[in-house]
This record gives C-alpha cells, sequence and structure tokens, in this order.
C-alpha cells in the first residue's frame, strides 16, 4: 500500500495532501490568532479546551457545506475519512498551544521580573540575582512597550523577545514531545485492553466520517433527533447571543447564582474557593450522556462531598489543611495503580526497545503511530532534555527529577480523565510550587527551587484544558475507531508540526495583540500570574515555611481513600462509584461542570428506566445534536465578538 493510502471499511482512501493540508495550514493560522486574541481580551468562554470550539466548527463547515457541494461534482470530490481525521488530528495539537496551552502564560511571566522590581519589594536583591538573564527580559523599553503598549508610529522590539521565549518554548516543546511518546506507548493498554470509552471522540468520529455511500450527509446527521437536537442548541444560543446586543431581547438563563443564601461561615464555603456553581451547559449534557453511569454519577457526587468537607474545615477552623491536598494523594495513587496494571504491557515494551527487535515479538507494534522503540526513547530523551535544561536554569538536580516526575504524573492524570470521562476541561488542582513546598517546606528547597518552581504555568501549564498527551491519545483512539493506520499517515509528525506552526503564529500575533493594547489593558488574571509568581517567591523566602504535616496526612487520606474506590470496583460490580470522580477534585473544572453532568445523568438514567437499552442507543443523535450546535453558536458568537466586541459566555465551557 503506498504511504497515502488508507482501507476504510473494505474501501481504499487516497490521502490527497495537496488539498487537504493547505486549508489545514490556513485554518491552523487563523485558530491560533484568534483564540489568543479571543482569550487576551475576555471575549467568551474557553474556547480551547479538549474538545476545541475551533475544530469543531471547521469539521462543521466541511460535513455541511463543503463536502455536500462537492459530492456534486463526482463520488471521489468530497474530503474522504482519511484527509478529515488528518485534518482534525492537526488543528486539535495546534489547539494545544494558544489561549491557557503552551505559549499564554510565558509572556507575563518573562515580563514581570525587571518589570515590576522596586526598592521596596526587594525583587533586585532577592530573586533576579538567582534568575539567569537570559530567562526574562531585562530592557526596559521594551518592557515599557509590552505593559503599556505601543502608538501606530512605534514598533514591537521582536529580537528582545527573541531568546527568553525559545528558551521557555523548546522547554515545553521537549515536554509535549515527551508526552507525545508516551500516549503512543499506551495507546494499546487503553484503546484495546482497558477499553476506556474516550466519549469525545464520538463526536469527532461523526464529524471525520465520509459516507461511503457518496450521500451529501452521512446518515446521523440525517436523523431526525439529530436534527431537533442541534437546532435546540442553536435557538436557545442564538437567542442568548441576541439579548447580549439588545437587553431587551429575552434571555434564557442557563446560570442560577446561589451566594445570596449562603453569606456566612461555614456555609460561605459552599460559594467560595471553586463555588458550587448551578451552570447548565447543553454541551457538557450532550458530552455525559455517552459516559458510564459510573463516571457520571462520580463527577458531581464528589464535588459535592469535597464541599461539604470545606464547610466542616470552615466550621471548626482546622489550618493547613484543604481539599486540594487529598486530591495530590488521590493522583499520586491513581498513576501508581495505573501504571501497575499496565506492568506486563510496559515491561515488552522495554523489552521490545532494549533487546534485539528481530528477534523479539513480545510486542507487535507495527499498528502503533510509532515503533515502541522510538517511542521510548523519545521519552526518555525528551525528559532527560528538559531536565538538563532544568539544571541549566539553575533548579538544583534532584528537584529537576522530582519536577519532571510530578509533571509526567499530572499529565497521565489529565489524559486519564479526558479518556475516562470526556472532560473537557481538567484542572488537576495543585502545583509544583504547592506540593513540593508542602512536602519539604520552603527552606529545604532553596531559593532558585522556590523562584523557578513558582512559574507553575510557564511552559508546561497545570491548567491542563489544553493537554497535548489527551489530545495524541485520542487522536491515535480516533484512527483507530476509523481503522485507519496512524504510521503510514504520520499521525505523530503531523501533530508536532502543528504544533510547531502554532508556536511560530502565537509568538507573532499575541505579542503583536498585547503591543496594540498594552498587557495592562488586557485581561487581568492573565498578567497577574507573573507578579504573582515572584510575590510567592519572595514571601517563601522572607518566611520560608516547614513541611506541612497536615498537609502531608491530609494527602495521605486521600491516597487512602482512592485506594479504596479503587479496591471496590474493581472487587464488587454493585459498587456505583468510579475513582475519577475523586481524583477531579474540587477544582475549577467539576466546578463549571457538575451541575451539567447531574442533569445529564439524569436523563439517561430516567431513559434507561423507561424505555430501555434501546431508547437509550436510539437518542444519541439528540444529544450528539446538541454538543455540535452548542459549539457551532460559541464560534458564530466569538467570531461576531471580533467585530463588535461583545463577548459570549454561556457556551461549551464557560
Amino acid at each position: 500500500m503506498k504511504p497515502n493510502q488508507q482501507y476504510q471499511k473494505g474501501q481504499l482512501f487516497t490521502i490527497r495532501y495537496f488539498r487537504i493540508l493547505p486549508l489545514t495550514f490556513v485554518w491552523i493560522v487563523l485558530q491560533t490568532g484568534l483564540y489568543g486574541y479571543i482569550h487576551l481580551n475576555g471575549f467568551g468562554q474557553f474556547i480551547a479546551n479538549h474538545l476545541p470550539v475551533g475544530s469543531v466548527f471547521l469539521l462543521v463547515i466541511f460535513a455541511f457545506l463543503l463536502n455536500p457541494i462537492l459530492s456534486r461534482f463526482g463520488p471521489t470530490a468530497p474530503f474522504n475519512t482519511a484527509e478529515l481525521t488528518l485534518c482534525w488530528v492537526m488543528i486539535t495539537a495546534a489547539a494545544s498551544v494558544p489561549g491557557y496551552g503552551l505559549m499564554e502564560f510565558i509572556f507575563p511571566y518573562i515580563a514581570a521580573p525587571a518589570y515590576f522590581a522596586t526598592p521596596e519589594n526587594q525583587w533586585a536583591e532577592l530573586i533576579l540575582p538567582h534568575l539567569k538573564e537570559w530567562l526574562y527580559v531585562t530592557n526596559q523599553s521594551a518592557l515599557n512597550k509590552f505593559w503599556v503598549g505601543i502608538n501606530p508610529y512605534q514598533t514591537i522590539p521582536w529580537q528582545i523577545w527573541v531568546r527568553p521565549v525559545a528558551i521557555a518554548t523548546i522547554f515545553g516543546l521537549s515536554f509535549f514531545f515527551s508526552v507525545c511518546c508516551w500516549a503512543v506507548i499506551l495507546r494499546r493498554q487503553w484503546v484495546e485492553r482497558v477499553r476506556y470509552t474516550f466519549p469525545l471522540v464520538q463526536v469527532a468520529a461523526n464529524l471525520t466520517q465520509a459516507d461511503l455511500n457518496q450521500k451529501a450527509f452521512q446518515p446521523v446527521f440525517r436523523n431526525r433527533l439529530f436534527i431537533f437536537g442541534i437546532t435546540f442548541a442553536v435557538v436557545v444560543h442564538l437567542i442568548r447571543g441576541l439579548h447580549q446586543f439588545y437587553p431587551f431581547f429575552p434571555n434564557i438563563p442557563l446560570d442560577y447564582p446561589i451566594r445570596r443564601f449562603f453569606p456566612n461561615k461555614p456555609w460561605l464555603a459552599i460559594v467560595t474557593g471553586w463555588p458550587l456553581l448551578f451552570r447548565l451547559r447543553l454541551s457538557v449534557v450532550g458530552v455525559t450522556y455517552f459516559l458510564l453511569p459510573d463516571v457520571t454519577i462520580s463527577i458531581w457526587f464528589f464535588f459535592l462531598f469535597y464541599k461539604f468537607q470545606e464547610v466542616a474545615i470552615s466550621a471548626f477552623s482546622i489550618a493547613r489543611i484543604n481539599t486540594q491536598q487529598q486530591v495530590m494523594g488521590a493522583v499520586l495513587v491513581l498513576t501508581v495503580v495505573s501504571t501497575w496494571q499496565a506492568r506486563k504491557h510496559l515491561l515488552a515494551v522495554c523489552q521490545k526497545t532494549f533487546t534485539n527487535p528481530v528477534n523479539s515479538a513480545l510486542v507487535d507494534d507495527k499498528s502503533e503511530p510509532l515503533s515502541y522503540r522510538s517511542a521510548l526513547l523519545g521519552m526518555i530523551g525528551g525528559f532527560v532534555f528538559m531536565g538538563t535544561m532544568a539544571v541549566t536554569m539553575g533548579m538544583s538536580v534532584w528537584m529537576a527529577i522530582l519536577f519532571i516526575l510530578l509533571m509526567w504524573i499530572l499529565a497521565t492524570t489529565a489524559a486519564w480523565h479526558v479518556s475516562n470521562a470526556g472532560c473537557l476541561l481538567v484542572n488537576v488542582g495543585f502545583t509544583p510550587f504547592n506540593f513540593f513546598r508542602m512536602i519539604f517546606g520552603g527552606r529545604a528547597l532553596g531559593v532558585r527551587n522556590l523562584i523557578l518552581l513558582s512559574f507553575d504555568r510557564s511552559s508546561i501549564p497545570n491548567w491542563s484544558s489544553q493537554s497535548l498527551m489527551a489530545y495524541s491519545i485520542q487522536n491515535f483512539r480516533l484512527a483507530n475507531t476509523h481503522h485507519l493506520r496512524s504510521r503510514s499517515m504520520k499521525l505523530t509528525q503531523w501533530m508536532l508540526l502543528a504544533v510547531v506552526l502554532s508556536i511560530v503564529v502565537t509568538f507573532f500575533t499575541t505579542l503583536t495583540w498585547i503591543h496594540r493594547e498594552g498587557a495592562v489593558n488586557l485581561t487581568r488574571w492573565i498578567f497577574n500570574v507573573g507578579p504573582g509568581a515572584m510575590r510567592r517567591a519572595i514571601d517563601e523566602i522572607l518566611n520560608p515555611s516547614p513541611p506541612n504535616l497536615p498537609g502531608i496526612l491530609s494527602a495521605g487520606t486521600g491516597g487512602i481513600i482512592m485506594s479504596g474506590l479503587i479496591f471496590m470496583r474493581q472487587r464488587f460490580l454493585w459498587w456505583p462509584f468510579h475513582p475519577l470522580g475523586y481524583a477531579l477534585g474540587v477544582t475549577w473544572a467539576p466546578s463549571r461542570l457538575w451541575f451539567s453532568t447531574l442533569i445529564g445523568w439524569a436523563i439517561k438514567f430516567l431513559i434507561l428506566r423507561f424505555g430501555g437499552f434501546r431508547a437509550l442507543r436510539q437518542g444519541q443523535p439528540f444529544f450528539l445534536g446538541l454538543i455540535i450546535g452548542e459549539y457551532f453558536m460559541a464560534a458564530v458568537w466569538q467570531i461576531s465578538a471580533l467585530k463588535t466586541g461583545v463577548g459570549y459566555w454561556g457556551g461549551p465551557p464557560s
């Protein structure tokens, strides 16, 4: 078979790169630039998530407009499944860079240290001597232009920004490459053996599936329930969007504030921190319909469980303990257990890599995106390169090793959440800075480690709404769904190329947006992360904290509870809870998603109770329509915001 040909259900497809690649590259450039602009200006919801709005919007254009038109010119004229899959793979990988991905937080971090250093805050004496000068921008003229903005007659000093941005980007890109290789290694274990459900892939699979009978629309898009679902979502968001422009126009409220009901302690804890939000999102309800029952009930149940713990902590004024510490222990146990369950596969991969591949038949990797030898050596090489860079920046060797290990754990956890629960957003809930300060205390970490760890969103964001590992393993699952050959399609290589292109575009577009408006005039919390990192570091330097024994015990409690949940689920079929819900914790993501998940779970329960499995299966097109309809309207209103400056909140997932 030629490299650009693919079989799908007995039919041979030719990937016409000359058609699909130019369109894909153009869309990556547009998507990357617009994501950054929309997020920097706070025009709307978090459009870059594990089912990116821009990616869904483009595939909707393919499915409902381009392919029906092209089908009039002959059966081979429309874009086929392999071409649409390649397009999806590249644009989703590229979505991991702008927005809250790899690049956006780099700029506030490298622009803050020298600009905000004053005699009063002592940064120049206590922090800057411990930072390599090539890690941040020192030119005051360039920094003034960044924070205040430039007039039409001034130019952006690009050369000042190239070196620190390139260093931070290379560090992050090496991590991206490593976890992409790790996703290749885990693909067979998660897809073929454990058989995770990958609910978000079902949306992508329908959008990238070309009709084999050469009809204008594939069968699911001709389904009446699908049409009703997409129409319902479009009408709801059309009305809400018009209300944004014309307040006299009727509104359909999807949020119900409850803060006024809990003004005093301890019940105030319900609506503070990551608050209990009654927020309905149709796309989340739609995704929930495709989840396993124990996953859906666990997401909302354990969020409420954590919130009532916070009420108890507030009532008894327990110091130095919070629910995030339980999540730390839960995540560590989850990673250890899932790695142990994959031990036979991982051992076989190691043997395949480090013995003669000709004589090794332990693992057949011909159907994998990369050979196991390339994937394992690539992952190890990427992590070693990261560690070398971290030590060169000033981090101690032991800290660099633990830091990389923790980031590997967090990336694996985020991908696990997305693969099992279709989490559009995953906020792990703790940072390396908080974790290591709790374990070792500030004094034991040392000044340089504290400073470098405080940059907890630069290059490797803990905000995991755009995890490349999650994108990667979902894309490999998508190719498997369509019976496509990932290696002959070179999916891994195309994903990394898309990421590099997105990095280049993000560098130019983000700096352009920032200099045009001035960072102080853009979304405040994004640019506060730079000074905030410095303040965290200086506080710990001046007043170093000891190891947090209550916090460590709380993390241990979380680990024990997680172990019990895993044990009960594996031993008893009647056990209703999935460990995933407990590992999600009480963070930004479940705070926004729990209520919609509860509604989706209740609807699915009622359909199953009164209609049985047949009704459950027949209802899938309606909920697929909810997802696509809400995403489409979110994209429409975001595009309109570029012209009007009127943002739109209420789509997926905000």
